[in-house]
């Protein structure tokens, strides 16, 4: 007995053949949809330091006005996030990520108009990066993922 496999005669039956599938095609940024959620985000996020200011709430007692600030923002942060993880295209995380990073990147203007020093700027990305977890995920509530056909 030979342990060598023996060469078969030719068949006119089609070979099956292997054939991995080619990898997935990488999605495209969209940077409009980027720039729209990051619209969102600052908007909320003005509209809700905007009903603090004429609520006095900066005036009477300035610890008390911060906390409203910090809780209007986070809550309305979160929210505007919730939308923008509605709206994003797949992948969501991504998107959201690069919202988050665009919201940080443009509040270096706070640091310019409002005294915010570079410090709580820098520290700011870890608030940002807090709501942006708390609204992606809640967004599933909403939307799930649905891959796009390639």
């Amino acid at each position: 007995m030979n342990a060598m496999p023996q060469p078969q005669p030719p068949s006119d039956q089609p070979q099956l053949q292997v054939v991995q599938p080619p990898p997935p095609a990488q999605q495209a940024v969209n940077i409009k949809a980027i720039i729209r959620d990051v619209v969102i985000v600052w908007v909320l996020t003005a509209i809700g330091g905007f009903v603090i200011g004429l609520s006095s709430g900066l005036k009477g007692d300035p610890q008390r006005g911060q906390l409203a600030l910090v809780a209007s923002n986070f809550f309305l942060g979160t929210v505007a996030f919730v939308i923008s993880g509605c709206l994003a295209p797949y992948p969501r995380w991504r998107h959201l990520g690069y919202v988050a990073l665009g919201s940080w990147l443009t509040s270096i203007i706070n640091v310019f108009i409002l005294h915010v020093t570079i410090g709580q700027w820098i520290a700011s990305s870890i608030f940002i990066s807090i709501i942006m977890g708390l609204g992606g995920g809640i967004s599933y509530i909403f939307k799930r993922d649905k891959p796009s056909a390639a």
